[in-house]
């Protein structure tokens, strides 16, 4: 049951990085300066920072805490399981190394020659581990720290030193190889959050949570003085979580959660450019930073990644993404310009489809997870969300437009852009909504048959004409609506099924009269809305929910989103005709739409959104 043809990733919107409040989050650059490296969820993401070049993405069991750039054919990539993971970034992605060292990784550091790691975090036994690239096996003992390790740096030339930092207050130093403590300093007052070498290994510096941060002899470990700003009596006035060393070594730069990035003289202790950030006062935090060749990269708490230069007091741009995962997903039509998008903790991002430049909608957005958006026959969408309430939105920002839901929205469907017809689904009541940018109104409630009375609405759909709607309910039944007057919607029939429907469609040509269910168990039957019988069921190859489906604007094919991690096209003239797209969202697919005849765009729990090219046999 496969056809000759394909479906193929043509480009992607990267995840933002995962923060963790009260946390350093690492970032490094590949050592060409073109790439930063960070983790996303359960992706380990290799990304260009200026738009060209290629992303790589490296999937772990569980969340990935750091990724390191060991050379320009090797990363290595810890979670919070304790794995650690040396693979190829140069395309097949081949694993050269496994091992789980620790409980969790915090920190990756790799030596000047690229040929020994130090990993450091929490363990049973110990809280760091060094071992071999090429053998895997140990070269040292990582000692000396009571407490969890958050940081380590290796000096990149020979004699080998590494040091590390720790939530017990100390930065301890290490002589290799084989790597065995040497040193201790305890001049912090609260945890160390970040530790750097500089290139030529005469410095490292500490940062910690007491906005201190030192400086210190890169071979004894002696301890050189500090970094101090008058106007913050240290070097910030609330907790450094991020320091690097620029390129040349002679300048350093600080990242606080006093919302400010600083760029420091190396030889004369001096404050040389200063970014401030401004907004809500957790979401600006700057959490990580890393010079990326002659620029510097600076994470927000939100996950937002600035580009700065260091010359200039004016950021250069700034790369946004989903740190969630993606739940609502929605392209304009017919034009399909610009890409919709919805997460879990509330935030929309409106992206360009022809250059892929992705911002955030602007305004009084949501405060839960975007259950869903659609878009109007204005132009403008619709968003529902878990925080009870609808909005409407451009492409931009948000509208003043809002509209109590009265209960946990499940689902919106539109008849947009042929129809103004507008449904929303609540836990307890389908309406009709009238909506413009400007207001929202209720138009009518449906009123479901007795033998649903007491269920609650799972998913809606609406034909293009909006004449007719669809409603499942939780017990395992469809129900039929005929839209002829908006205000007074009535029932015409109820479709009965074996599982849950969680995801409904209708073609673009009502002629047809069907309907595509996706249920629960995976299976995509098509019923007749005249007679409610079945009227092909050969699609039984998805092995988990189906959570989206849509039509293509012929009607000739109809795509499917699952749980199960897969993108499927399956063809309505030929049943048996199906393209498949299987590992495209780790943790699965929650969101497809078609913005051509041949294209997709998908959203899935990884936080990444994928434009996909379909080419038919």
């Amino acid at each position: 049951m496969a056809s000759k043809g394909s479906i193929t990733q043509s480009s992607i919107i990267v995840p933002a990085p995962t923060t963790v409040r009260g946390q350093s989050t690492k970032l490094y650059a590949t050592p060409d300066g073109s790439c930063i490296a960070y983790g996303a969820g359960r992706t380990a993401v290799i990304r260009p920072i200026a738009g060209e070049g290629e992303t790589r993405l490296f999937g772990h069991a569980q969340n990935v805490t750091v990724v390191k750039p060991l050379s320009n054919f090797f990363a290595a990539s810890g979670d919070v399981a304790g794995n650690v993971k040396v693979w190829d970034t140069t395309g097949n992605y081949s694993v050269k190394l496994e091992s789980k060292p620790l409980a969790k990784i915090n920190d990756i550091a790799v030596d000047g020659e690229g040929k020994r790691i130090i990993a450091v975090g929490e363990g049973r036994s110990g809280f760091g581990a060094s071992f071999s690239l090429d053998t895997g096996s140990s070269i040292g003992e990582i000692s000396g720290h009571s407490k969890v390790v958050n940081a380590v740096a290796m000096k990149a030339n020979r004699p080998f030193r590494a040091v590390t930092g720790s939530d017990d207050f100390g930065v301890c130093v290490l002589n290799g190889v084989p790597f065995k403590y040497a040193s201790m300093s305890r001049r912090h007052t609260r945890f160390v959050q970040s530790v750097a070498y500089s290139p030529d290994g005469s410095l490292f510096a500490s940062a910690g949570s007491d906005g201190q941060v030192l400086l210190y002899d890169g071979s004894s470990g002696e301890e050189k003085g500090a970094l101090v700003d008058g106007a913050a009596g240290a070097a910030h006035s609330k907790g450094v979580f991020a320091v690097s060393f620029s390129k040349d070594g002679k300048s350093i730069a600080t990242s606080s959660a006093d919302a400010s990035v600083k760029l420091w003289e190396v030889e004369s202790g001096k404050v040389v450019q200063t970014w401030k950030f401004e907004g809500d006062e957790v979401q600006s935090q700057q959490v990580g930073n890393t010079f990326a060749g002659d620029l510097l990269v600076s994470l927000s708490f939100s996950g937002n990644l600035t580009v700065l230069d260091p010359k200039s007091p004016t950021p250069l741009r700034t790369l946004y993404g989903h740190q969630n995962p993606v739940t609502a997903l929605a392209v304009s039509a017919p034009n399909v310009d610009t890409f919709v998008s919805g997460d879990s903790s509330g935030r929309m991002l409106a992206t360009k489809a022809e250059t892929g430049e992705v911002a955030p909608v602007q305004g009084g957005g949501h405060a839960g997870l975007v259950v869903d958006v659609v878009q109007t026959q204005e132009g403008g969408f619709i968003s529902a969300a878990y925080d009870d309430t609808v909005k409407a939105l451009s492409k931009d920002e948000f509208s003043s437009a809002s509209l109590p839901a009265g209960a946990q929205p499940k689902a919106l469907a539109s008849a947009a852009p042929s129809s103004s017809t507008l449904l929303l689904a609540t836990s307890s009541a389908v309406q009709a909504l009238s909506a413009s940018s400007s207001s929202f109104s209720s138009l009518s409630t449906f009123k479901l048959p007795s033998s649903s009375s007491s269920a609650a609405p799972l998913s809606l759909a609406v034909s293009p004409s909006g004449s007719l709607a669809a409603v499942a309910t939780d017990d395992s039944r469809v129900h039929l609506y005929s839209l002829a007057d908006a205000s007074s919607p009535q029932h015409t029939k109820t479709i009965e099924l074996r599982a849950n429907a969680t995801a409904l469609a209708f073609p673009p040509d009502e002629a047809t009269k069907v309907l595509a269910v996706g249920l629960a168990t995976g299976k995509v039957p098509l019923y007749s809305t005249e007679s409610g019988e079945t009227v092909q069921a050969r699609w039984t190859d998805i092995s988990a929910r189906v959570t989206g489906l849509a039509f293509s604007s012929s009607g000739k094919h109809l795509v499917a989103s699952s749980l199960d991690e897969s993108v499927r096209v399956y063809s309505v003239e030929k049943p048996s005709s199906i393209l498949s797209l299987k590992n495209l969202h780790r943790g699965g697919v929650n969101k497809v739409v078609w913005a051509g005849e041949d294209k997709l765009v998908s959203a899935g729990a990884d936080g990444a959104i994928r434009m996909l090219d379909v080419k038919f046999a």
